[in-house]
C-alpha cells in the first residue's frame, strides 16, 4: 500500500513540474516582462465589427498587444474610467515603452487619459481618423436614432458635443493616419454627409501636430476587419518615427463613397 502511495505521489511531482516547464512557470527568462507593448484602443466600430479580428492577428505580433473592450454606452468619461482599470489590471505601467493605436472615440477617450494621468511610459501614439466617418455621429443622432439608442446610446452625444483635446508633447512620437473612402453609413448618406460642409484632407483640421501622417486606403469598418492592410505601417512608425514610403505614395481619391468590400 505505501508503496502505492509513493508511486501516485511521485507521478503527481513529476506532472506539477513538467506542467510548470510548458508554462514557462520556474523559467527565469519567462518571468521577464518584454520592454513595449502596443495598446489599441478602438472605438464605435468595435460595436458593429467587434475586436475579434484585431486580436487575432495581433496576437503573434512583435510584442504584446492589448485590445481592450472598454467603450461604455453613457459617455467619454465613462470608458475613460474603464480602459484606465482595464490598464491598470494588465499592468500597462509596468512595461519600459507603451505604444498607443487609437481609433476615431478611442483617441478622445486616451487624449482625456493622459491630460488626467499624464503620459507615463507613452512613447508612441497613432492616431486614426477620418473626416468621413467623423461625422458619423451626427448622422446616427440625426437620422438613425433607433439604431443608435440600440448599438451605442448616450456616448455618441457626448462625442457630438466634446471638442478634440490635442497632446503636445515632444517626448511622444505621435503619427496619424487618415482613411479615405467613406464606410456603408456613409456611403448611404452621403447628402447628409456632404450637406455638414465640403470634405478637408488636410492635417490642419484634426487640429494635432504630429511627425508624420499618411493616407490609407481603407475605410473605417476595414480597420477593424482588415488590419494585415495597416499593421506593418504601425511597428515601422513605432520603429522609426515614420511611415513607409509606400505609405506616402496614397492619396485621397476622386469618389470615396465607392463601396468596398468589408473583409
Amino acid at each position: 500500500m505505501l508503496r502505492c502511495l509513493l508511486f501516485v505521489l511521485g507521478c503527481v511531482l513529476m506532472a506539477t513540474c513538467f506542467s510548470q516547464q510548458v508554462n514557462g512557470v520556474g523559467d527565469k527568462d519567462s518571468k521577464t516582462k518584454p520592454s513595449e507593448a502596443l495598446l489599441i484602443v478602438s472605438g464605435f466600430g468595435a460595436k458593429i465589427n467587434g475586436l475579434g479580428t484585431l486580436r487575432r492577428y495581433f496576437k503573434d505580433a512583435e510584442m504584446p498587444v492589448y485590445v481592450p473592450k472598454y467603450l461604455t454606452r453613457k459617455s467619454i468619461a465613462s470608458s475613460k474610467e474603464r480602459l484606465h482599470k482595464y490598464m491598470e489590471k494588465h499592468k500597462l505601467k509596468e512595461y519600459e515603452s507603451l505604444h498607443v493605436l487609437s481609433f476615431i472615440v478611442g483617441s478622445w477617450t486616451m487624449n482625456q487619459w493622459i491630460i488626467q494621468h499624464g503620459k507615463g511610459n507613452i512613447k508612441t501614439i497613432i492616431y486614426d481618423r477620418s473626416p468621413l466617418q467623423e461625422r458619423a455621429p451626427s448622422i446616427l443622432l440625426s437620422e438613425m436614432k433607433a439604431i443608435n439608442a440600440l448599438l451605442f446610446g448616450k456616448i455618441t452625444r457626448d462625442f457630438n458635443d466634446t471638442p478634440y483635446a490635442k497632446i503636445e508633447d515632444e517626448q511622444i512620437a505621435i503619427g496619424m493616419m487618415v482613411e479615405v473612402y467613406a464606410t456603408n453609413v456613409i456611403r448611404k448618406h452621403q447628402s447628409s454627409t456632404l450637406a455638414m460642409g465640403p470634405l478637408r484632407w488636410d492635417l490642419a483640421q484634426f487640429n494635432q501636430a504630429v511627425r508624420d501622417w499618411v493616407y490609407l486606403p481603407l475605410n473605417h469598418d476595414q480597420m477593424y476587419t482588415q488590419p494585415e492592410k495597416y499593421a506593418q505601417e504601425i511597428f515601422t512608425f513605432i520603429r522609426t518615427g515614420h511611415f513607409s514610403e509606400t505609405m506616402h505614395q496614397v492619396r485621397p481619391v476622386d469618389n470615396p463613397f465607392i463601396k468596398l468590400r468589408k473583409r
